[in-house]
């Protein structure tokens, strides 16, 4: 079974799909997968392979970590997004203002650029050490702050972090998202349409890539629960 990670083994992994879906395109219409799907699959696939000979070297070089850079981004830009707005309903007013900026609360602030992410988490740990009462009263905990400090980390280690995605690489990610919403609903249809078919239904979802989950520990590794 192929990892959801890698762009081109997905763009593989659809064709190969397809091709299945197609020799029981009975069975999988019957159950809502229309044929015109698996085309629409086979599509994207050549899409992704034209958007990587697209793509700068550096990027190249990255393209299967490319999806997991994204989930990365978009959990620390969520983590450090609801942060900031807990801050900011306890500094409201003027005394308030100082501790404000030092969480960062005014800095530019994207959710699509890695920099603008990192310096978030990072001036809040470094603020919330500052100004703990703040920090207390926004609801920020020792084992929040640590995973900021390992999401801060993991971000520091991508390539060409601070740059936003260039136009080649949305439209990857993009297809590459679609290619997985296609692979979801046939695993979905053909759990249904083989019902009474183990053979054909193991060879159809053994196609399909695994999709691997992010997990970020709010807690260290040796941190032992509480008796």
């Amino acid at each position: 079974m192929p990892n959801r990670s890698d762009p081109i083994a997905d763009a593989r992994a659809a064709r190969a799909v397809a091709d299945i879906a197609r020799a029981h395109a009975a069975e999988l219409s019957r159950r809502g997968l229309s044929a015109a799907y698996s085309e629409v699959a086979v599509q994207l696939a050549a899409e992704i392979e034209d958007h990587l000979q697209a793509l700068p070297a550096a990027a190249l070089a990255a393209r299967g970590r490319i999806p997991e850079h994204a989930e990365l981004l978009a959990d620390a830009a969520a983590t450090a997004q609801a942060v900031r707005g807990a801050v900011l309903r306890v500094t409201r007013g003027p005394d308030g203002r100082t501790a404000a900026h030092a969480f960062g609360l005014g800095d530019p602030f994207s959710t699509r650029q890695p920099q603008h992410v990192l310096r978030a988490l990072e001036r809040i740990v470094s603020a919330a050490s500052q100004h703990a009462n703040i920090a207390t009263d926004a609801g920020i905990i020792n084992d929040d702050l640590h995973t900021m400090r390992d999401l801060a980390e993991e971000l520091r280690k991508l390539p060409g972090a601070g740059s936003p995605l260039t136009d080649e690489a949305e439209a990857l990610q993009r297809a590459q998202s679609a290619l997985r919403a296609y692979f979801d609903l046939v695993g979905a249809k053909a759990t249904i349409a083989f019902a009474a078919d183990p053979e054909s239904r193991k060879a159809l979802l053994s196609a399909l890539p695994r999709a691997d989950e992010r997990r970020h520990l709010r807690r260290s590794a040796d941190a032992a629960p509480a008796a």
